[in-house]
């Protein structure tokens, strides 16, 4: 059963550790617990109160388009945003209709602030930039995304924090060559195919699903271990020291419901992804 830590927890939202793997919405397609589901099970086993008293914190350009407040909330769960399933890290969940409101104006207007912690393929030429990038579904793969020119406007901004030119090949293959006897092939592969890894901060300011995968794939950094965008070849080595997609939701942002002062909450890097980084780092 999904037990996720809790990072912060206030009267109108809570901000859980969402592991990887895990689905965040629900849908029509899976079966297994989700975010959602876990946070609808959560919140009816506590005591919600008097939600009234809070309906002079919804914002004035609140509008019904998509249905009442309430309507919006029992079909969302509270789920404010989502991060991708293979992703970690910090992730928003509220706990009554007003708060959803909010929130959900709050990222409609990019009033919020997200941080990820991401490691790629290759070495930048320019350490800190921003991408400006339109992003579709992929015709080919629906269930892929790329840059192309009808796409919806995205943009990330990015910062190098580490380059490891190194790639400790002796110490992998070691490892390997007791339950591997393709060594020599992965060992050849591995000197071609690495280049070494950039450490990034990313700072998306659209959400578009896979925006931050697409985004560096197209600049041919792709993520390690991307399961949709690194390639077959270049997966199955990164899985033999990364165990999945490092890629992590470090920092969000936002202001509070009653304060309005802003709230931030930080979300260290999970011990899968610090031993693959410790990996790096030791070359």
């Amino acid at each position: 059963m999904l037990d996720p830590q809790v990072l912060y927890e206030d009267d109108h939202v809570a901000v859980i550790m969402k592991p990887a793997g895990i689905v965040v919405n629900d849908t029509h397609t899976r079966f297994e617990q989700t975010v959602q589901s876990w946070w609808k099970e959560r919140l009816a086993q506590e005591s919600q109160g008097d939600l009234s008293r809070w309906q002079k914190f919804l914002p004035e350009n609140w509008t019904d388009e998509y249905g009442t407040i309430e309507e919006v909330f029992a079909e969302r769960g509270g789920i404010v945003h989502r991060l991708d399933k293979e992703t970690s890290g910090v992730l928003l969940l509220a706990k009554h209709p007003v708060s959803l409101a909010a929130l959900l104006l709050q990222f409609r207007h990019r009033q919020t602030e997200k941080k990820y912690l991401c490691l790629v393929h290759g070495k930048f030429q320019i350490l800190e930039d921003t991408i400006q990038l339109p992003i579709a579904r992929s015709t080919v793969q629906r269930f892929k995304f790329q840059v192309v020119p009808e796409g919806r406007a995205a943009e990330t901004a990015y910062h190098v924090l580490n380059f490891y030119p190194q790639f400790k090949i002796e110490m992998l293959a070691d490892q390997l060559e007791k339950v591997n006897k393709k060594v020599k092939l992965i060992r050849e592969h591995i000197s071609k195919g690495y280049q070494g890894f950039s450490l990034l901060e990313c700072w998306p300011k659209t959400g578009r699903t896979h925006q931050l995968r697409v985004h560096f794939t197209h600049l041919r950094h792709a993520m390690v271990a991307d399961p949709l965008y690194v390639g077959h070849k270049r997966l199955v080595l990164d899985q033999l020291w990364c165990p999945r997609l490092f890629l992590h939701a470090e920092e969000l942002s936002w202001y509070e419901l009653e304060s309005l002062q802003k709230k931030t909450v930080h979300a260290p890097l999970p011990e899968d992804l610090s031993r693959a980084l410790s990996f790096l780092e030791s070359a």
